[in-house]
């Protein structure tokens, strides 16, 4: 239960049977817990210097009224719940039919677009550790409490990955992510539009029927996709497109593909609603149209003189079933079309834009950075670990996710920090050393290094994902 009084709070867990006095050197403010008073600490100060005292029976974390911890008792094994931040972009879902605005348990706007939940310290959208009515900066959380992290968070920057749901109503915009290397030069340049000097790796694990367009599909199919259009062949040249064809060297395919994705993408901006016109009007007088068409209709209807329509013509188009996943690694093009989706990613913001929104883009750095790897749709299969516990763990050292489901009965502790979120159905949660807490869609928890803990009760529809930075392997 928590009290508040005057600038600080206090957590309480048990009857007190001892007093607490504290005070600052040269400052005349208190803080005191009184025995007769359990379930209300009256607190009125700031301090952050303790004298020695005696508790007995009693377990409680106070801090300051700037979040910074002055007494915990408790150590840092603690299972925390988390207030997490939606984002209302306008791509998102509306109201009640947002599985984010579903999760954020709050208040509902019907006219609100709910796009994205997200859980971690990065500072767009910090998540908050609850304290009762009281909300403490996760980040600040993890400077007061340093052994909840593995020791290869201490030792580096805290919390390496950055956890997200969405709910995506229309397409997002087509994008890219830059490497480690280029986003510390975009953002030494740029910080208004690159805001972080980290790469962003994400791995993206449908909860729904989700589509994408991600990755260059293989040569022989764009080949055919530009030559249905007379539009794109004039503006290329038939003799650019039987080079692209012909090579069979793999360096002198990427060249080919990369000039002309750079000739149809950097196109005059008075030219590109003539082209568009043109390819549209022959799409639409088909009597038979194909998925790539109908994809290119789609886009045209939200962004009518936007290139980056045209992206169905060299990107695969993938549609995820529940629990499938892609990985995006630095530089491969994508757009999310629809659907709902864990994701998980570095802690990064960074994202270099070619098409399909309004926001700021950068074509020709777009097109310079593209790897223009083609190939199959590049699905992202998980490794099976225990009843009920699948594990999504790509090449990167930032993240893995752990998918849980109905038949699991233990979260087995990690030697690293991790967030859990439940994204359906209810169970009860024995931690470690704790108490039995119910838990259910929505909820958010921050599990400590080496927590581990009990799931019972679990309903059939039970579903939670849990990120964490895995530890580095031995070498």
């Amino acid at each position: 239960m928590l009290r508040h009084k005057g600038k600080g709070y206090m957590r309480s867990s048990a009857p007190i049977l001892a007093q607490l006095t504290t005070r600052r050197a040269g400052d005349a403010d208190t803080i005191k817990a009184h025995s007769f008073c359990p379930h209300h600490l009256p607190i009125n100060s700031t301090t952050a210097t303790f004298q020695p005292l005696v508790l007995i029976g009693q377990r409680f974390s106070c801090y300051s009224s700037d979040h910074r911890l002055l007494f915990n008792p408790q150590g840092n094994s603690v299972m925390k719940r988390l207030d997490c931040k939606a984002l209302h972009y306008q791509w998102g879902r509306k109201g009640a039919e947002s599985t984010v605005a579903q999760l954020r348990k709050d208040t509902i706007e019907e006219d609100e677009f709910y796009a994205e939940l997200w859980m971690g310290t990065h500072a767009r959208g910090p998540s908050q550790v609850k304290e009762g009515e009281a909300r403490i900066p996760l980040a600040d959380y993890f400077k007061d409490h340093p052994d909840v992290l593995g020791q290869h968070e201490r030792d580096g920057v805290g919390l390496q990955f950055l956890l997200k749901v969405l709910s995506v109503g229309k397409c997002l915009s087509l994008q890219l992510h830059p490497t480690r290397e280029q986003a510390r030069e975009l953002h030494a340049a740029d910080q208004t539009n690159y805001p972080d000097a980290n790469h962003k790796p994400e791995l993206t694990i449908a909860l729904t029927n989700f589509e994408i367009l991600c990755g260059f599909q293989m040569p022989d199919k764009i080949l055919s996709n530009l030559r249905s259009h007379e539009a794109l062949v004039e503006l290329i040249g038939e003799k650019t497109l039987s080079s692209f064809g012909a090579t069979t060297d793999e360096g002198e395919k990427k060249g080919a593909l990369k000039n002309i994705f750079t000739q149809i993408w950097t196109i005059p901006p008075e030219e590109i609603g003539t082209l568009l016109t043109k390819l549209l009007s022959d799409i639409f007088l088909k009597e038979q149209r194909s998925q790539t068409d109908e994809l290119i209709m789609g886009l045209s209807e939200h962004f009518p003189e936007d290139i980056g329509i045209l992206a169905p013509l060299f990107l695969n188009y993938v549609k995820l079933e529940p629990g499938q996943a892609t990985f995006l690694g630095p530089n491969e093009p994508h757009s999310y079309l629809s659907g709902d989706c864990i994701e998980c990613m570095a802690q990064s913001d960074n994202t270099v834009r070619a098409g399909l929104t309004p926001k700021f883009k950068n074509i020709p750095l777009f097109c310079e950075n593209l790897t223009y790897r083609m190939g199959g749709p590049p699905i992202f299969e998980p490794q099976h670990l225990a009843d009920g516990v699948d594990e999504y763990s790509p090449e990167v050292q930032e993240f893995a996710v752990h998918r849980l489901n109905k038949e699991v009965s233990v979260v087995q502790p990690i030697a690293a920090a991790s967030i859990l979120i439940v994204v359906n159905g209810s169970a009860t949660i024995l931690p470690d050393g704790g108490n039995e807490e119910k838990i259910e869609k929505g909820d958010v928890l921050l599990l400590p290094q080496q927590l581990g803990a009990k799931l019972n009760e679990k309903s059939d529809d039970f579903l939670a994902f849990r990120a964490y930075t895995p530890p580095p392997k031995e070498k």
